[in-house]
């Protein structure tokens, strides 16, 4: 999988996350009941310690990088390289648990001074801080960056639509964004938007926010990285081969209060592997220090015996679902979608990932506190062939879209068998996993139905339902709404509570009915909350192990025994 994305949770919503031990070979875990949280599991330890540098911290990384270029990639094996590369004005707390969903200031002096009945937002930029090129960094060049992402055609100009002029400048790319202002002098910044926005202060800290200079050219910079601000620097990427994440040398953690640390290896060499048992054994054999990518099926149950003490599980708050595109026949019809779901049968699904997964019908996972347990669809392949006939669909011709990596396509397999059962014509069409998601999110292919992901972009109701199944964000390309989903009622109530200033129990009840009335329309067919596995080699030493509950698995923080 591509871990895509959002995919990106208020603070005061989470609670302590849940521990709990995953048998070999099998899924279930306790809940947590933190906003977005990650539950974990392992016989090693779990505190973090910092300050224990060496040399090199060697990764056999998957496939699934799209771009390091911090305006433009979007999956998590991007944004895992780039957290501690490119720095947002505020950022997230390196720490386990709920407490890593914590907002801190980054390149922020403090937090936001938030006015004008939560329209206006002000910060000062922290003083002395340099690019990893020596060139200072000005408070204007955040106003420059977010522009930048409008010129590149980000995925991310969603997130700044509500900021006053942005749309504007989006749709002609001149000018600039009236609604942000800067003082490099003074190092304000300030940000106006047109309505009050609850996650906005969660949006500037995604990596589409982070900073790079005014001189970065408007394209792609992934082979020829941006100077950075973060404790590291890409030194060099090759794409599906090599990247080499080096120390910044303008980079002082002591101007950061704490909030970002130096990190300890002192350069990362990530490893581009395509095959997962080739990852695994460079990790065994002591070729690599770390595999990012998920331990295969088969061999899952032998690794967990062996080295109990190398291996992390964990649940990141995700979302695995078949997307049914309700624009194209035959699923603008109900029935049909509604028969979709009936005719999977979730705990099969989740043995095709080796048992490590929980089961699921709905859009939120339920680490969220927003999260209320849908039953609508159980296991009923007989009651899905009768809403077919009724359907008058029948015998159409359908094709389901996957990517070509991991354990996903075997998904994609068992739906096509399923479809064929229930009276339709189903082939699969298999796209190479870098151009998958751009080519299911272009509204030229009028993909039918299809695989998809989601991990949160930052831990927030609206980094699901809004990103992915608000009508009025569907876009012609880098379409994040795969189902192209557009029901006026879960519209409005998508925008009425986005104006909501913080979560609380009414606002969570809301969004929990939210949930229900998309179920109810079933766009998808939600089937699983995954979790997965970090392996290390014997050198490593996880009393420094952080999992972090967006970025999972935090590279710099890890020590060498």
């Amino acid at each position: 999988m591509t871990r895509r994305r959002a995919r990106l949770v208020t603070t005061a919503a989470l609670a302590a996350a849940a521990l709990a031990l995953v048998a070999a070979g099998c899924g279930g875990s306790s809940k947590s009941s933190s906003g977005g949280g990650n539950e974990t599991t392992t016989s090693g330890g779990t505190s973090s310690s910092g300050g224990k540098t060496f040399a090199n911290f060697r990764i056999a990384y998957d496939q699934g990088i799209d771009f390091l270029d911090p305006g433009l990639s979007y999956t998590v094996e991007g944004w895992g390289i780039m957290w501690n590369v490119y720095l947002p004005l505020l950022g997230y707390k390196h720490a386990n648990g709920p407490d890593g969903a914590t907002l801190v200031p980054y390149l922020a002096q403090d937090m936001p001074t938030v006015t004008n009945g939560g329209k206006t937002y002000e910060f000062t930029l922290r003083k002395g801080i340099k690019y990893s090129d020596g060139t200072e960094v000005k408070a204007s060049d955040f106003k420059s960056t977010i522009e930048r992402d409008f010129k590149v055609d980000s995925p991310g100009v969603g997130f700044f639509g509500n900021i006053v002029g942005a749309d504007e400048y989006g749709k002609t790319k001149k000018g600039d964004i009236s609604g942000i202002t800067a003082d490099d002098a003074t190092g304000k910044i300030t940000i106006n938007l047109n309505a009050p926005q609850g996650d906005f202060e969660y949006i500037l800290a995604t990596t589409f926010a982070a900073p790079v200079p005014p001189s970065t050219p408007d394209k792609d910079q992934s082979t020829t990285p941006a100077p950075s601000t973060g404790p590291y620097m890409i030194k060099s990427y090759k794409p599906n081969k090599q990247a080499i994440v080096v120390r910044n040398p303008n980079f002082d953690a002591s101007k950061f209060d704490g909030n970002v640390p130096a990190g300890n290896p002192d350069k990362m060499t990530i490893d581009i592997i395509g095959d997962d048992s080739v990852a695994l054994q460079r990790v065994i054999s002591g070729q690599d220090d770390y595999d990012f990518h998920q331990i295969p099926p088969d061999r899952l149950s032998s690794v967990q015996q062996k080295y109990a003490d190398q291996i992390k599980v964990y649940t990141p708050a995700n979302t695995y679902y078949f997307f049914m595109n309700v624009r194209v026949p035959p699923f603008d019809n109900l029935k049909v979608r509604q028969a979709v779901n009936y005719a999977i049968n979730r705990e099969a699904l989740i043995r095709v990932y080796g048992g490590l997964g929980q089961p699921t019908e709905q859009v939120l996972p339920p680490t969220y506190p927003q999260y209320k347990k849908i039953s609508m669809y159980p296991y009923d392949l007989a009651k899905a062939k009768q809403l077919v006939e009724q359907s008058g669909d029948k015998g159409m011709e359908v094709t389901v879209w996957n990517h070509d990596r991991g354990s996903d396509p075997k998904a994609t397999a068992y739906l096509t068998d399923v479809l064929n059962k229930i009276g339709f014509k189903a082939k699969e069409k298999i796209v190479n996993s870098a151009v998958y998601w751009t080519t299911v999110g272009n509204q030229a292919t009028k993909a039918q139905i299809g695989f998809a992901d989601w991990f949160q972009d930052y831990p927030h109701p609206l980094d699901w339902f809004d990103v992915l199944l608000n009508g009025n964000r569907i876009t012609q390309t880098h379409n994040n709404n795969y189902s192209n989903f557009d029901d006026s009622a879960v519209n409005a109530k998508i925008e009425a509570l986005k104006k909501e200033p913080s979560l609380n129990s009414k606002v969570n009840g809301e969004w929990a009915q939210v949930d229900k009335m998309v179920a109810e329309q079933a766009p998808w067919a939600a089937f699983m909350n995954r979790q997965f596995t970090d392996f290390f080699n014997s050198d490593m030493d996880l009393s420094c192990y952080i999992n972090h509950v967006l970025y999972q698995f935090d590279f710099a923080t890890i020590c060498h025994k």
